[in-house]
């Protein structure tokens, strides 16, 4: 038998990582991050705490590590052309795009919003929220400015809530939210929730 190549052994390498993450966010979900531990979290991977460590420094790391993912799934989308300038077909695509990420990995996305809602994380995610969606809520103030609202600041605070709360009800209640269904109501929602400017 011959050795394993680095191609391999990286392979490896990233579906043990995945395997953590996935577990992580499963316990944490389910049980509270305070109340999972990394011993829990190796016995339900079935792998060592010692192949955890490997890869993380500790529960925070992990926690941070699923964050990020959840951004970078969304975010990848958003100003698809990177000029610094979104656009209508732009926005419409990003938010497109984005129910359609969240219903292809739908267990990901319930477990990450019922993980986001428990105390302390929320405000951890929060701060990272702020930081890494900050360019992103910039230009979709400026993209509603354009359109004439006069009260950007309260039209982004509504259209992100509405985003927001249509993926969550199109994960927790699907029967009742069908997501095409959501996702052109919310489309032709937005252009009503702009305010015009009076003339």
């Amino acid at each position: 038998m011959s050795p394993r190549t680095s191609e391999q052994f990286g392979k490896i390498r990233q579906e043990k990582k995945k395997l953590i993450l996935d577990t992580s966010l499963e316990l944490f979900a389910e049980n509270g991050f305070h109340a999972t531990s990394i011993s829990q979290i190796a016995k339900k991977a079935k792998i060592s705490k010692g192949l955890i460590y490997n890869y993380f420094k500790s529960k925070n790391d992990i926690l941070e590590e699923i964050s990020n993912a959840g951004f970078h799934h969304i975010f990848t989308n958003f100003d698809p052309n990177h000029d610094g300038i979104l656009t209508e077909e732009e926005f419409e695509f990003f938010i497109r795009k984005s129910f359609s990420l969240v219903m292809e990995n739908h267990r990901f996305w319930k477990l990450y919003f019922s993980l986001m809602v428990q105390p302390k994380i929320a405000e951890n995610f929060h701060k990272e929220y702020e930081e890494v969606a900050g360019p992103m809520l910039n230009m979709m103030r400026e993209f509603i400015i354009t359109k004439g609202s006069t009260d950007p600041d309260g039209d982004l605070m509504v259209i992100s809530a509405l985003i927001e709360g249509a993926f969550l009800y199109t994960i927790v209640a699907p029967e009742l939210f069908p997501s095409k269904v959501m996702e052109d109501k919310v489309i032709n929602a937005i252009p009503r929730i702009i305010t015009k400017k009076i003339t």
